[in-house]
């Protein structure tokens, strides 16, 4: 009788195969790399100006509920957003909108005007317009006197 045949079984890959893998991989990367970057701006953008947004609402929602007027300002030294009672002691909200936290140039965010007071009747003494741009996406938040924020 005979014995079975056994076929020499190959174990792993050749240096070739391995190569055109690689070979393969860095193409696939080198392809997907910038739009990828080009996704996590337009996120830090959109992400941002959904925190501006929360916070401008809020600062009709804390003018209400303490019945006295809210400073809605700016400050673009240090890049942040603050919510604060009219003399500007207690402090209710800050964003930071920096390099740091949103990845924002110094030049990347900008308000029409800045302070803006809130009444406690619901009305501000001005509208507001917030401008948010990073590797040219741009996020245009419009806040009425009346508290309505619009995000384009």
């Amino acid at each position: 009788m005979r014995s079975p045949r056994r076929r020499n079984a190959r174990a792993g890959f050749s240096l070739l195969e391995l190569l055109v893998v690689v070979v393969i991989g860095g193409v696939m990367a080198k392809l997907s790399m910038g739009r990828i970057h080009d996704l996590m701006s337009h996120q830090r953008v959109s992400h941002a100006a959904t925190a501006v947004q929360n916070d401008l609402e809020a600062a009709f929602q804390i003018a209400g509920r303490n019945r006295t007027p809210v400073r809605i300002s700016w400050d673009a030294s240090v890049q942040q957003l603050l919510i604060t009672d009219r003399a500007g002691t207690m402090t209710f909200r800050r964003t930071n909108l920096s390099r740091q936290a949103y990845g924002f140039a110094s030049n990347a965010v900008t308000f029409s005007t800045s302070p803006v007071e809130v009444y406690p009747n619901g009305l501000a003494n001005n509208a507001l317009v917030v401008t948010l741009s990073s590797n040219g996406f741009t996020k245009r938040l419009r806040m009425s006197r009346a508290g309505l924020v619009n995000a384009q």
